[in-house]
């Protein structure tokens, strides 16, 4: 029988926060080994100059060797199919140490499973179980947005949908407005593609990384559409964005009082409760449930990658 597939480091994954960064530029990878990001992203594609990509690979391979990564969960974004340079890419970083990669400009399911068994081959060749890399695929075109779900569903590899705004808004001739109304429509297609597939559903980063209230806003309006996490690119934005993303005390404790309430109806033999004046329905307390998961799954998380004391 097969080794079923896991999720990144073999536990709950919750990414509330994606930090990218350059991978041939090692101060920004040290910097990010001490932030306290969920997942770095250490990026092969845009984030590199052509002419210094192939020693980003090799740098990317050394820091991953080298441990300084090990309480984190990391991936690689890799370059395109059109670069050429994909299976380059896989075969320079694969090791052990990574947890898997993040998959740009897609748009069809079938590239997705091109990649599942490129990914299998690797693991194959390094002995490791299947499924050992995991793929978050990044969502940047019209078809990518339609094809968001089939995505997710092409390979259990997949663990997460990414929303990338700047190639979407280039491919769609769109502009930002102040509302970002623009994005409203991509944002919730992929929050409900990545919720009807059980993956998380990551939103696109905040580009002015001085602007913490507007960070905050961005942040709470892709939240209320579904978002689970965002794409970083600056160690100041985690703050905000981990707040955003997590439920807060006040949240945890209406969440309590909320299943507590509806168990003591069950008990009594009704199906609905009523907590200061506010109907409490099985939907309600389905909900409560998920806070108080994603609360707890959290904290298991913040545990398990919490840098090991040196000693």
């Amino acid at each position: 029988m097969e080794t079923p597939l896991t999720k990144p480091r073999d536990e709950v994954w919750v990414v509330r926060t994606m930090l990218f960064v350059p991978g041939h530029m090692k101060d920004f990878i040290l910097k990010a080994a001490r932030s306290e990001a969920d997942c770095i992203v250490l990026d092969l594609q845009d984030a590199v100059p052509p002419d210094m990509k192939a020693e980003a690979r090799v740098g990317i391979r050394n820091i991953l060797m080298s441990g300084l990564l090990k309480h984190k969960t990391v991936m690689v974004r890799l370059n395109p199919p059109d670069t050429g340079m994909t299976e380059l890419d896989v075969d320079a970083v694969v090791c052990e140490q990574l947890n898997g990669f993040v998959y740009p400009m897609a748009s069809t399911p079938q590239e997705i499973r091109v990649l599942d068994g490129m990914l299998s081959l690797e693991e194959r060749t390094l002995d490791l179980h299947r499924g050992h890399f995991s793929v978050v695929v990044l969502v940047e075109t019209p078809l990518g947005v339609i094809n968001a779900y089939r995505m997710a569903r092409a390979s259990e590899r997949v663990v997460g949908l990414l929303f990338g705004a700047e190639d979407y808004l280039a491919e769609m001739q769109g502009r930002y407005d102040a509302e970002q109304l623009v994005l409203l429509t991509p944002r919730a297609h992929i929050a409900m593609a990545a919720r009807a597939a059980g993956v998380e559903a990551i939103d696109t980063p905040y580009v002015d990384v001085r602007d913490l209230e507007g960070l905050k806003a961005h942040a709470r309006r892709a939240r209320d559409l579904g978002m689970s996490g965002m794409l970083v690119i600056s160690p100041r934005q985690i703050p905000i964005a981990h707040a955003v993303y997590t439920p807060s005390e006040g949240e945890v404790r209406d969440a309590e009082g909320i299943v507590r309430m509806a168990e003591d109806a069950r008990k009594a033999g009704r199906g609905y409760a009523v907590i200061e004046g506010q109907l409490v329905s099985p939907s309600r307390e389905k909900q409560a449930r998920k806070v108080l998961a994603r609360a707890a799954a959290i904290r298991e998380m913040e545990l398990q990658s919490a840098e090991p004391s040196k000693s």
